[in-house]
């Protein structure tokens, strides 16, 4: 099939941030390895031909492209204004957070990771990481030198060398598809980061599954600091590796499988 993935920052497009940009990468890899053509379009971008599925982000945005695709599929992210829902023969929704806020209809669909890609392998582990573009929680390395261990903050580096950072960290502090990336490598993850665009800095304080629900978002839980990350932290490396739960619940496999289902 010829499948369109429009997003208001695709793949390839000038603004390289945001775990849409990298959820859209992540699926567009997979349907092209099923053998399917597949076309990136944000707003602003010549579109021409017609597609028989198209995927949506940022409908606001991208809805004036639907008219390409036979049949569509809005996926809605989360709860800023730019991921309002509408529009799209079939809506789908990150977390069940994400679609109560809306108070919308449609089926859940777990983020996708690539498992082959994010993996793990031996290397002595000397960081505690921050993999976040934002700013934010100046403590943090602070936490490192009380464990010993190297600070640093991942935000502007190419997926290859985040993977070797990843393999290289005692504990890893992230939230989204960034913490599920991080799980994957196999690091201990605690959930944390300050998106101060549009909420404080938050810390998810339950297990995984109820931060599932949450789109790893950190949302419902308590404001990070000093002693309550250091905790967080060691508890995380107590815990150690989740990435069999993210291969549950997140393959790129799977989760296309069922995108692709939804229009069927």
């Amino acid at each position: 099939m010829r499948i369109l993935i429009a997003a208001k920052h695709p793949p390839g497009g000038a603004l390289k941030i945001g775990g849409v940009q990298s959820w859209c990468k992540t699926i567009g890899d997979e349907l092209k390895v099923l053998g399917h053509s597949v076309t990136f379009w944000g707003p602003g971008e010549l579109l021409t031909g017609s597609f028989d599925f198209g995927i949506f982000a940022n409908v606001a945005d991208t809805y004036p492209v639907m008219q390409f695709c036979k049949k569509t599929v809005a996926v809605c992210h989360g709860i800023i204004e730019a991921e309002k829902p509408g529009h799209g023969d079939v809506q789908l929704f990150t977390s069940e957070e994400v679609r109560e806020y809306w108070k919308g209809v449609g089926n859940i669909i777990n983020q996708p990771i690539d498992m082959n890609f994010w993996s793990p392998a031996d290397a002595q582990k000397i960081f505690v990481t921050r993999f976040s573009y934002r700013k934010g929680l100046n403590f943090v390395p602070s936490v490192a030198s009380v464990l010993n261990l190297k600070y640093i903050h991942v935000r502007n580096s190419s997926p290859r060398e985040v993977r070797d950072i990843l393999r290289q960290s005692a504990v890893v502090l992230a939230t989204g598809r960034a913490a599920l990336e991080a799980m994957a490598v196999g690091c201990p993850v605690v959930v944390a980061d300050h998106r101060r665009a549009y909420q404080p800095a938050l810390m998810h304080t339950g297990d995984m599954e109820s931060a599932r629900l949450e789109n790893y978002s950190g949302r419902g839980g308590t404001e990070p600091n000093m002693i309550n990350v250091l905790k967080a932290c060691r508890d995380a490396i107590k815990t150690g590796s989740l990435r069999a739960y993210v291969e549950q619940h997140h393959d790129v496999r799977t989760i296309t499988k069922q995108l692709l289902a939804a229009v069927s």
